[in-house]
């Protein structure tokens, strides 16, 4: 389940205990907001399996956490904003883009010395440590791939988007072998762990990206597979052979997602003032007729009488 929190409409007062409280739940430590700016924060954290996922967006912040033996690492990107951190053992600066590890096994310092975007990640590291390649790159500095990085990003931020009410277990058990498997990739997995985690972990959150990607912009009328192309860099070909791996194609998966959303606009009551056909094109669909043969067939049922049957 997503839990979303912001400073927004809260007392000045109470700011700096309510964000404590809220991201003591994913990182413990102290935190320290810089006196010459207001106290500012908006958070989104998720658990999926074993895993912790929280995006910060925080005005200037100084986070000291303890040593413990809880066994897990802090997988953080950068994404806006910046400052300094000495997770492993030295003082660096981080910059937009830059991916960090945080061992809980020592005290570590995170300066935000400006207005900054963070995305953590917390990771049982006994998932991960036997998968490496070399365990140095948790204990000093290393180079990491900047594209797993990307798209490590991307799915967790996708997850981020969506509250996951109804996913099971497993399905949430999957998703955070995906997390494991591009952190793999990020880190430099061993030559057998490191293929596995290619084709299992980075070929689905790809399509996840995407169909994420795609449910955004479902009204977009550029939206095709040449403009997914264009957007995340990968040839058509590939793309469409992610929507292959489920049984399914592109076309199929497009128009799916567009009956789901017209079949949820029509059954929320802040529509009820909408006409049928204002709401079809608001999905991305421009042919009624076409689209109304579309729908009986997936729910049976004509957008009135579903409509109807909804309200």
């Amino acid at each position: 389940m997503l839990m979303h929190f912001s400073t927004h409409d809260l007392a000045p007062k109470i700011c700096r205990e309510a964000v404590a409280n809220t991201y003591g739940q994913h990182v413990k430590g102290a935190i320290d907001f810089s006196p010459d700016h207001p106290v500012a924060a908006e958070m989104w954290l998720r658990q999926v399996g074993g895993i912790h996922i929280a995006m910060v967006e925080t005005s200037p912040v100084r986070i000291s956490t303890p040593a413990s033996d809880n066994g897990v690492l802090y997988l953080g990107i950068t994404v806006a904003g910046g400052g300094v951190i000495d997770a492993l053992g030295e003082a660096r600066p981080v910059k937009a883009g830059d991916f960090n590890i945080m061992q809980c096994a020592r005290p570590s310092v995170t300066v935000a010395d400006q207005p900054s975007r963070i995305l953590s990640i917390m990771v049982p590291h006994d998932h991960i440590l036997h998968r490496l390649k070399s365990q140095d790159t948790i204990t000093k500095p290393q180079p990491v791939s900047a594209s797993a990085t990307k798209l490590l990003q991307s799915y967790a931020t996708t997850l981020l988007s969506d509250d996951g009410a109804t996913q099971t277990g497993f399905e949430q058990s999957v998703m955070s072998s995906h997390i494991i498997d591009l952190a793999v990739l990020v880190l430099g997995g061993g030559r057998d762990h490191e293929e596995h985690a290619r084709r299992n972990g980075s070929r689905a959150a790809r399509r996840e990206v995407i169909k994420a990607d795609i449910r955004a912009h479902l009204a977009n009328p550029d939206l095709s597979l040449d403009w997914l192309v264009k957007r995340h860099r990968l040839s058509a070909s590939y793309i469409r052979s992610l929507f292959y791996d489920e049984g399914t194609s592109f076309t199929d998966f497009v128009v799916d997602a567009r009956l789901s959303h017209v079949a949820s606009l029509l059954r929320t009551p802040t529509n009820a003032h909408e006409t049928i056909a204002a709401i079809v094109f608001l999905a991305g669909f421009n042919d009624i007729s076409w689209f109304n043969k579309l729908f009986r067939r997936r729910f049976g049922m004509t957008p009135s009488e579903w409509r109807a049957h909804n309200s």
